[in-house]
């Protein structure tokens, strides 16, 4: 019963089920405090909440009864991965792939070689997983939704189009495949589309990727009201996930120094994820944090730290860029925007308009100066 609460949170994104899930595995520990199905099963939804420590110790408890369940082991990949230990995230993943080569597997370590510069493996594996032949439709329609989105960080938004036409005829109400058309239709500057798209995903479930993406596309097009009525599901959905035992406040900081807001605020929460989760993303976005109240020295720090992996995220350039210029490093901050736009030209609705604007203006600047 655990499972199947589980699988509904991965289908209709309400993490309500999180809760319901947790009693249905609790209950059968209480029968059987050794089964390992139910160990596995806490640790999902700790996972699912963020609570990775706790996460840990669960499916460790799971491989003493069971030393070879591959889905411990990709839980404790997934925790490290989260955690920015991504040379035993490597560890615990090929183990699940030694044990259990499938769906799950593929796309747990397609992400991790993403996310480590390795973009042709990572392509290729997640090509196995939509291939592998998913137990769930949603399964299947999630790793073609994250196959389109490894095409669209290389700019390659027509195959990732096409991937999702494809996808989205065999689930048309999934709410990866539809947020996922709307950032490529938005790239593709097709934003009537793109509304569309966001705005289906939205009725499904309000989630803060496509509400502040739809939010950000009513803002370049000059419709300031509805942009602010975007923004405003921002605090509900946090509010919504913090009811429902989900941490997290990096999406919130990140938000806040994009939109020019609250900026103390977003350092304090983007300082506090990092200490908890010290991935690349949590580098870039307390970076960005940095630079916009004005820090620079330590947004270079943190930005380098970003762009340690070298992961092929045209924002994290984007971020490095932006910072090089306030620092006055004229040459270098020019080069690193123009790989952001070389990588992916259209790779967020605001932040690449501001890139080739910068561009243009340091060269203007570097031409001066000679």
């Amino acid at each position: 019963m655990g499972d199947a609460f589980m699988q509904k949170a991965r289908e209709t994104m309400d993490l309500s089920y999180y809760q319901r899930a947790e009693s249905a595995y609790r209950k059968s520990l209480e029968i059987k405090p050794e089964y390992a199905n139910a160990l596995v099963g806490i640790a999902w939804v700790l996972s699912g909440r963020h609570e990775f420590e706790q996460s840990i110790q669960w499916a460790n408890r799971a491989l003493k009864i069971e030393p070879n369940r591959a889905d411990a082991y990709g839980l404790l990949g997934d925790a490290a991965t989260e955690t920015g230990d991504y040379d035993s995230a490597f560890e615990y993943y090929q183990k699940m792939l030694d044990l259990k080569p499938g769906v799950a597997s593929y796309s747990r370590a397609a992400h991790l070689l993403f996310v480590t510069g390795g973009y042709k493996k990572a392509t290729l594996l997640m090509y196995k997983a939509v291939g592998a032949g998913a137990a769930y439709p949603e399964n299947r329609a999630w790793c073609m939704a994250q196959m389109a989105l490894l095409d669209f960080a290389q700019g390659g938004y027509l195959p990732a189009s096409q991937i999702l036409t494809v996808g989205l005829k065999e689930s048309p109400s999934n709410y990866h495949l539809l947020a996922a058309m709307g950032k490529v239709k938005a790239a593709m500057k097709d934003f009537p589309a793109a509304i569309e798209y966001y705005k289906k995903a939205q009725a499904i479930v309000p989630q803060h990727d496509v509400v502040v993406a739809l939010g950000d596309i009513y803002k370049l097009q000059g419709r300031a009201a509805e942009a602010e009525q975007q923004y405003a599901l921002v605090d509900f959905i946090r509010q919504l996930n913090k009811a429902n035992g989900v941490a997290g406040d990096l999406q919130l900081a990140a938000f806040l120094a994009d939109h020019d807001r609250h900026l103390g605020e977003a350092l304090e929460l983007a300082e506090s994820e990092y200490k908890v989760r010290p991935t690349v993303y949590a580098a870039d976005t307390l970076a960005w944090c940095y630079y916009k109240n004005g820090h620079i020295p330590e947004a270079r720090k943190f930005s380098v730290k970003a762009l340690s992996q070298n992961t092929p995220e045209a924002m994290f350039l984007y971020h490095r860029g932006m910072i090089l210029a306030k620092a006055g490093d004229i040459g270098e901050a020019r080069k690193t925007l123009y790989q952001a736009l070389s990588q992916n030209p259209y790779f967020d609705p605001l932040a690449a308009g501001v890139a080739m604007k910068m561009v243009q203006e340091l060269g203007a600047v570097s031409v001066a100066k000679k």
